[in-house]
């Protein structure tokens, strides 16, 4: 009987731990702001390009790692080269301001690591290419 008591109570902790490590979505513009905005520097943990063909994978590339840094003035500075960014309104993705436009969603955000997603899509003929870059970026 003791044996039973013990499993049902290693079930329900890991049951009640794994409901708390759920991800929680994003809930506004500023959180994000708050979260991401400030003199931090933030390690890009990683960072892969891909080039999808009707959903095939032709290319696989990962770059170099780099840190960023977005800043108190809206400024997203990578290296010696900063462009402006803004935040939607409902805090899933970050607009950067070059030419063209540069928009990435944020799949995810934790205390310590963010990921961005930027995805293209366009058809050629009867195919579709998609462009993707995914980086992890962590303090």
């Amino acid at each position: 009987m003791n044996r039973i008591k013990f499993v049902l109570l290693g079930l329900v902790s890991a049951g009640i731990i794994g409901y708390a490590c759920k991800k929680e979505p994003i809930d506004s513009k500023l959180f994000v702001e708050r979260y991401l905005v400030g003199t931090a520097k933030w390690p890009i943990q990683s960072y892969v390009r891909l080039t999808l063909k009707n959903n095939d994978t032709l290319v696989k590339d990962t770059a170099a790692l780099d840190t960023v840094i977005f800043n108190s003035d809206l400024k997203f500075i990578k290296g010696t080269t900063a462009v402006g960014f803004t935040i939607d309104d409902t805090g899933k993705n970050i607009t950067f301001n070059t030419q063209p436009d540069s928009t990435w969603q944020i799949a995810y955000l934790r205390t310590a690591s963010f990921k961005l997603i930027h995805e293209r899509k366009e058809t050629v003929g009867s195919d579709v290419m998609t462009y993707k870059i995914e980086q992890v970026l962590k303090k």
